[in-house]
Protein backbone atom coordinates (compact mmCIF):
# COMPACT_ATOMS: atom_id res chain seq x y z
CA UNK A 1 0.00 0.00 0.00
CA UNK A 2 1.52 3.95 -0.46
CA UNK A 3 0.11 6.41 1.45
CA UNK A 4 0.31 10.26 0.84
CA UNK A 5 4.38 10.79 0.21
CA UNK A 6 4.95 7.78 -1.73
CA UNK A 7 6.21 5.14 1.71
CA UNK A 8 5.02 1.81 1.60
CA UNK A 9 4.21 -0.66 4.40
CA UNK A 10 3.57 -3.36 3.00
CA UNK A 11 7.02 -4.95 2.26
CA UNK A 12 6.98 -5.46 6.30
CA UNK A 13 8.09 -9.15 7.34
CA UNK A 14 5.58 -11.14 9.51
CA UNK A 15 8.74 -12.06 11.92
CA UNK A 16 9.84 -8.64 12.41
CA UNK A 17 6.42 -7.06 13.02
CA UNK A 18 6.73 -5.84 16.38
CA UNK A 19 10.05 -4.22 15.23
CA UNK A 20 8.34 -3.33 11.92
CA UNK A 21 5.70 -1.66 13.39
CA UNK A 22 7.68 0.48 15.78
CA UNK A 23 9.72 1.56 12.79
CA UNK A 24 6.22 2.37 10.65
CA UNK A 25 4.85 4.65 13.98
CA UNK A 26 7.82 6.99 13.66
CA UNK A 27 8.53 6.90 10.12
CA UNK A 28 7.03 9.40 7.53
CA UNK A 29 4.68 6.61 5.89
CA UNK A 30 2.93 6.94 9.39
CA UNK A 31 2.68 10.87 9.27
CA UNK A 32 1.46 10.21 5.77
CA UNK A 33 -1.33 8.32 6.82
CA UNK A 34 -2.08 10.40 10.01
CA UNK A 35 -2.70 13.33 7.67
CA UNK A 36 -4.40 11.35 4.41
CA UNK A 37 -7.08 9.10 7.17
CA UNK A 38 -7.37 11.42 10.04
CA UNK A 39 -6.16 15.09 9.04
CA UNK A 40 -7.67 15.63 5.64
CA UNK A 41 -11.18 14.88 6.50
CA UNK A 42 -11.62 16.63 9.67
CA UNK A 43 -10.01 19.93 7.66
CA UNK A 44 -12.27 19.08 4.77
CA UNK A 45 -15.63 18.70 7.56
CA UNK A 46 -14.48 21.54 9.24
CA UNK A 47 -14.68 23.73 6.54
CA UNK A 48 -18.25 22.31 5.61
CA UNK A 49 -19.56 23.24 9.02
CA UNK A 50 -18.32 26.98 9.24
CA UNK A 51 -19.41 27.67 6.15
CA UNK A 52 -20.85 30.82 6.43
CA UNK A 53 -24.46 31.46 5.36
CA UNK A 54 -25.49 32.79 2.75
CA UNK A 55 -25.67 36.87 3.19
CA UNK A 56 -28.98 37.86 0.43
CA UNK A 57 -30.12 41.11 0.24
CA UNK A 58 -33.31 42.05 2.14
CA UNK A 59 -35.27 45.42 0.86
CA UNK A 60 -36.98 47.78 3.02
CA UNK A 61 -39.51 50.16 1.51
CA UNK A 62 -41.67 52.68 2.41
CA UNK A 63 -43.80 55.22 1.20
CA UNK A 64 -43.43 58.62 3.23
CA UNK A 65 -43.48 61.87 0.66
CA UNK A 66 -43.74 64.45 2.84
CA UNK A 67 -40.09 62.64 5.00
CA UNK A 68 -36.72 64.18 4.48
CA UNK A 69 -34.90 61.42 5.98
CA UNK A 70 -36.23 57.57 6.53
CA UNK A 71 -33.92 55.27 8.42
CA UNK A 72 -34.49 51.44 9.16
CA UNK A 73 -33.35 50.00 12.88
CA UNK A 74 -33.82 46.78 14.25
CA UNK A 75 -32.05 43.78 15.31
CA UNK A 76 -29.57 43.43 12.67
CA UNK A 77 -28.28 47.68 13.99
CA UNK A 78 -28.63 47.48 17.35
CA UNK A 79 -31.79 50.09 16.70
CA UNK A 80 -29.38 52.47 15.49
CA UNK A 81 -30.96 55.20 13.82
CA UNK A 82 -28.02 55.99 11.87
CA UNK A 83 -26.46 53.37 11.14
CA UNK A 84 -28.98 52.28 7.45
CA UNK A 85 -30.94 55.44 6.13
CA UNK A 86 -33.14 54.29 3.25
CA UNK A 87 -32.74 56.24 -0.32
CA UNK A 88 -35.36 58.45 -1.90
CA UNK A 89 -37.77 59.57 -2.16
CA UNK A 90 -38.64 58.62 -5.61
CA UNK A 91 -41.69 60.27 -7.95
CA UNK A 92 -44.14 58.08 -6.16
CA UNK A 93 -42.58 59.19 -2.32
CA UNK A 94 -41.38 55.82 -2.38
CA UNK A 95 -37.95 55.02 0.11
CA UNK A 96 -36.04 51.61 -0.30
CA UNK A 97 -33.07 50.29 0.83
CA UNK A 98 -31.27 46.64 -0.19
CA UNK A 99 -29.51 45.65 3.10
CA UNK A 100 -28.30 42.22 2.82
CA UNK A 101 -28.58 39.92 5.79
CA UNK A 102 -27.96 36.51 6.65
CA UNK A 103 -31.11 34.64 6.58
CA UNK A 104 -33.14 34.46 10.11
CA UNK A 105 -35.72 36.76 11.95
CA UNK A 106 -35.42 40.01 12.52
CA UNK A 107 -37.43 42.45 14.21
CA UNK A 108 -37.24 46.20 12.75
CA UNK A 109 -39.40 49.91 12.33
CA UNK A 110 -38.84 52.85 10.49
CA UNK A 111 -37.73 56.45 11.73
CA UNK A 112 -38.81 59.28 10.02
CA UNK A 113 -36.77 62.62 10.20
CA UNK A 114 -34.52 61.25 13.13
CA UNK A 115 -37.85 61.36 15.42
CA UNK A 116 -41.13 59.74 14.64
CA UNK A 117 -40.63 56.08 14.89
CA UNK A 118 -43.27 53.84 13.02
CA UNK A 119 -43.89 49.82 12.17
CA UNK A 120 -43.70 48.68 8.29
CA UNK A 121 -47.57 49.36 7.33
CA UNK A 122 -46.66 46.15 4.88
CA UNK A 123 -44.78 43.86 7.05
CA UNK A 124 -46.45 40.15 7.29
CA UNK A 125 -45.92 40.17 10.81
CA UNK A 126 -45.18 42.23 13.85
CA UNK A 127 -45.39 41.81 17.62
CA UNK A 128 -45.71 44.06 20.86
CA UNK A 129 -42.38 46.06 21.44
CA UNK A 130 -42.80 46.07 24.72
CA UNK A 131 -43.57 50.05 25.23
CA UNK A 132 -47.08 50.04 23.70
CA UNK A 133 -46.14 49.91 19.92
CA UNK A 134 -45.53 47.21 17.52
CA UNK A 135 -42.00 45.69 15.77
CA UNK A 136 -42.53 44.77 12.30
CA UNK A 137 -41.06 41.48 11.92
CA UNK A 138 -38.69 40.01 8.65
CA UNK A 139 -38.30 36.98 7.57
CA UNK A 140 -35.47 36.69 5.41
CA UNK A 141 -34.84 33.23 4.11
CA UNK A 142 -31.58 34.27 1.31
Amino acid sequence: MVLGDGGTFSGMRLESRVRGVSAWVGSQTWRAAFRVLFAVPLLVSCAIASKPESVGPAEFRLKAPQAKRVSVVGTFNGWDPDAHALQGPDRNGVWTLRLPLPPGQYRYMFVLDGVRWMADPTAVASQNDGFGGRNSLLFHSR
